[in-house]
């Protein structure tokens, strides 16, 4: 019985797109970009027509049938939108699931969910956040009942070329969803307040904003390196009696930390209630 397994054209893998927005054409950018398959090598099929002949012209990819996507490629990205996935997967030739690895990043879709409209597919579910389209991405994927080690350790690879990826249950993926898949917009938040308050306090406000960012990015960098824990971090910025311990004892007293926890919970019950959609 011949295996299945991840074919390769030239010494690369044959992509497939079932949808390519803004999340999925990041993610193709990237993989181009890392050489993991040449242009000629992808196939992408969308809604919308436009999409598709922006796309063979900026990138010099291959616009294509979903029919002819899935029997054609080695790994099959599913990145059409959650509402419109059902339709997308009743369209898939049935006699060629079985081929190519299917990797799902339509939030809220569970892998039974998939699983069940692919049948004898393996099949893995990520959740990727948009700094996927910097390379800066953190994404948290799961592997379905037939997705095998090699399927997870593919999956991996091709994740890592959009920055991080994490492995992790799947009754995990609504807190995934939670802190990083949403949480992008939760720091932006926090950084327009910081720039309110250096506004307030006097800078212009392209200043302050510049200030802010370059301030996040260093901060991040410098916990990325992993040096040093977040609290420690913090009371190495601190002196006794200056300007940060002065700030510091204002958010202590506030409900930050709190609120914080409450946004993540909102935004995990949130995902757990759209994955119960049918």
């Amino acid at each position: 019985m011949k295996k299945r397994g991840v074919a390769k054209s030239g010494g690369r893998m044959r992509i497939g797109f079932i949808g390519c927005g803004k999340m999925g054409g990041a993610i193709l950018e990237a993989l181009l970009e890392a050489k993991i398959a040449r242009p000629a090598d992808v196939r992408v099929c969308d809604a919308v027509p436009e999409r598709i002949a922006q796309l063979e012209q900026s990138l010099r990819v291959r616009g294509a049938a979903a029919e002819t996507v899935v029997r054609e490629s080695d790994v099959v990205f599913l990145s059409v939108k959650p509402q419109d996935m059902g339709a997308a997967l009743a369209a898939l030739p049935a006699d060629a699931l079985a081929r190519p690895l299917f990797v799902s990043i339509a939030a809220g879709r569970r892998l039974a969910w998939l699983e069940e409209r692919l049948p004898g597919a393996r099949v893995v579910r990520v959740m990727p956040n948009l700094a996927v389209s910097v390379g800066l991405g953190m994404s948290g994927y799961c592997g379905g009942s037939r997705a095998r080690g090699r399927d997870l350790k593919l999956a991996a690879k091709l994740l890592a070329c959009t920055g991080m990826a994490i492995a992790v249950p799947e009754e995990r993926m609504d807190a995934v969803t939670a802190l990083s898949g949403s949480g992008p917009a939760f720091l932006a938040y926090a950084l327009q307040a910081m720039i309110d308050g250096g506004v307030a306090a006097g800078l212009e406000e392209p200043v302050a904003r510049t200030m802010a960012l370059q301030t996040m990015l260093g901060t991040a960098a410098v916990l990325a390196a992993g040096e040093t824990g977040v609290a420690d971090f913090i009371r190495s910025v601190t002196s006794a009696k200056g300007t940060t311990a002065e700030g510091l004892a204002v958010l202590e007293k506030s409900a930050l930390r709190t609120t914080m926890r409450r946004t993540i919970a909102a935004a995990a019950r949130r995902s757990r209630e759209l994955s119960a959609l049918a």
